[in-house]
């Protein structure tokens, strides 16, 4: 069993092979390479463009001004038009081609990372913080596609002046060979000293400003809880806390930055100073013209911008590349369970063969055969062992026991939420785990005690499990749920709002619904986890109601609560401590099983 990465590792990994993560972008600039090629050519012919000015420079010197050619003059001055056309030209086809190349390639990026979320398993989720994911997505991804929209380019722009400068200068004056092979190491080296350090504060910075994104998003999410406990200061000072933390975070990577670009512009100045004085020698003793001279002074100069603008550049393109590494890490954790090679094929909705298959196998038990398992993070903590049962076709059955005892557990590994330590699950004679997501959850309808609401309309979250639903089955489906009364009474009936999370329905509202969105998706198995729990009595019988409608010739596995309303089950499952420690009907277990009698003692008791 594949068990996802740690955190800790990924990041030890990602400190390994500081470049290793610009190999993601690869496959998602690959489909715009003819776009990325003419971009590339408008970057070409800009820098092109640049360098032949300085040689135009010395003609229009030596030739125009010092010479006895006015018509030269001219010339030169439309040669010179000309090379600005093309640049502007150029630089317009750059920045626009780029700049699409820019937005496409996130946007590619942000759909994979975010169907690659989707797909990992339970036990990540558990450890994952929605307000780290969600900078991910939106941050991290943000600052990517601002360098691959114009940082890159320029730094690509500027390699190509500083490389084509230096040649050129070479040539004006070869003996400067000597002095550039002193100078380029004395640039270079604090460049590539700082930028290592350069990048780790800027993953730094980003994991503050995530930190804050978790804090935003969890303090916002449950507002009523903060108001309740009258908890506004103390959340606030969190947040500053944090708010502070990022800006010293922020401000060691601005610090760097600034270390950087002033060292290298120091280099470069003092450099730029000694090929002046050596030009300028060279012009006295009538070893170059003025025109040489001329060209030699702009080059050294478009040689001294570049390498500022790529110090500057540098900062911005390590920026990208601690949020890229931040996204990569996501990448490096692989689900726990890998489904089967046809899984690969399929998109939101399995293959009509495949579902035909594995119905057509759905005529037997549900059975766990010698199950165990225990969470991740607490493996010597068993919340199963050795669990066998079977459940036959058609078969209601109940799970009841104390809190903790594997019941929701039992559930979760039917799902495949999670994979057992040892054993086997069983629908009919195919393992759970030979069957592809989509094929074993379609068969399954889950109505858990909190429900999952969207903010969407009642519609949309009904139809949320059958998106290709028409309305006249949404709203048979609620019909039968109980849901059709309350919702047509609401203003603005099946296309209302319901809020955050469900937030404008009440418990019993919300389980409705998700018994509509169940009843809607027609699967052969139910499972309700404690669905009436935290319900009054009215909205009780309301939604038990439904669950009858919903389970009439369906197998069905309930987590119980309340033992009232499983008194009728064909079996009970009383559980405790992991294991199953006793099954037959209410009456039977009355007489059999004291935890039972306990329970149902206990209740009936507080019913009293």
């Amino acid at each position: 069993m594949t068990k996802p990465a740690s955190e800790t590792e990924i990041n030890k990994k990602s400190a390994r092979k500081p470049l290793s993560a610009l190999r993601i972008l690869a496959p998602y600039i690959y489909p715009y390479r003819w776009q990325l090629a003419a971009a590339c050519g408008a970057l070409l012919m800009i820098s092109i463009a640049m360098l032949s000015l300085g040689r135009g420079l010395a003609f229009i010197v030596d030739e125009g001004l010092s010479g006895d050619n006015p018509a030269f003059l001219s010339t030169t001055i439309i040669v010179t038009l000309a090379i600005a056309i093309v640049l502007a030209i150029g630089s317009y086809f750059r920045a626009s081609l780029i700049n699409q190349l820019g937005e496409r390639v996130i946007g590619d990026i942000r759909v994979a990372l975010f169907r690659h979320i989707l797909s990992l398993s339970s036990n990540w989720f558990e450890s994952a913080r929605p307000g780290d994911i969600l900078s991910r997505l939106t941050t991290d991804t943000s600052i990517i596609q601002t360098v691959l929209g114009s940082s890159l380019s320029m730094a690509v722009r500027n390699i190509i002046l500083l490389v084509g400068g230096l040649v050129l200068v070479i040539i004006s004056s070869p003996k400067m060979s000597f002095v550039l092979a002193v100078l380029v190491p004395l640039i270079v080296f604090p460049l590539v000293l700082l930028a290592r350090n350069l990048r780790q504060a800027s993953k730094t910075a980003q994991e503050k400003i995530a930190d804050l994104a978790v804090l935003a998003e969890e303090s916002v999410s449950g507002i009523r809880s903060v108001h309740a406990f009258s908890q506004e200061f103390f959340i606030e000072s969190k947040f500053k806390n944090l708010t502070d933390e990022a800006v010293f975070a922020a401000k060691t990577r601005a610090r760097l930055r600034g270390l950087l670009s002033g060292l290298v512009i120091f280099l470069v100045i003092a450099g730029i100073g000694c090929l002046l004085w050596i030009g300028g020698k060279d012009l006295q003793q009538g070893a170059i013209t003025a025109g040489e001279l001329t060209s030699f002074v702009f080059y050294a100069f478009l040689v001294a911008a570049s390498v500022g603008a790529l110090s500057e550049l540098g900062g911005e393109i390590q920026r990208a590349l601690g949020a890229l590494e931040r996204i990569t890490d996501i990448f490096n954790i692989h689900p726990e369970f890998v489904p089967p090679k046809q899984e690969m094929q399929s998109s939101t909705t399995p293959s009509p063969d495949i579902i035909s298959d594995i119905t057509s196998d759905i005529t037997s038990d549900i059975i766990f055969d010698n199950v165990s398992f225990n969470y991740e993070s607490r493996p010597d903590w068993p919340v199963l062992e050795n669990i066998n049962f079977s459940i036959r076709k058609g078969e209601h059955v109940a799970l009841v026991g104390p809190s903790g005892a594997g019941k929701s557990t039992i559930l979760h590994l039917l799902l495949r939420f999670y994979m057992p330590l040892k054993g086997q699950i069983r629908i009919g004679n195919m393992p759970i785990n030979q069957m592809t997501n989509n094929t074993l959850r379609s068969q399954l309808g889950l109505v858990p005690q909190d429900v999952a609401l969207f903010s969407q309309t009642i519609k949309e979250n009904i139809s949320f499990g059958s998106p290709n639903a028409d309305f006249a089955e949404i709203q048979h489906a609620a019909i039968q749920a109980e849901a059709h009364q309350f919702i047509s009474e609401l203003p603005e009936g099946y296309d209302t709002l319901v809020g955050e999370k469900g937030v404008r329905l009440s418990g019993g509202q919300r389980q409705r619904i998700a018994i509509a969105r169940s009843i809607l998706r027609k699967p052969s198995i139910m499972l309700l986890d404690e669905a009436t729990s935290a319900l009054d009595s009215k909205s009780e019988a309301l939604v038990q109601k439904a669950i009858r409608k919903l389970c009439r010739d369906k197998t069905s596995i309930v987590i119980a609560h309340r033992l009232s309303t499983v008194i009728d089950a064909d079996r009970i499952f009383v559980m405790d401590r992991g294991g199953i420690i006793a099954e037959g009907s209410h009456e039977y277990l009355l007489a059999q099983s004291d935890l039972y009698y306990q329970l149902a003692k206990h209740q009936l008791l507080s019913d009293g």
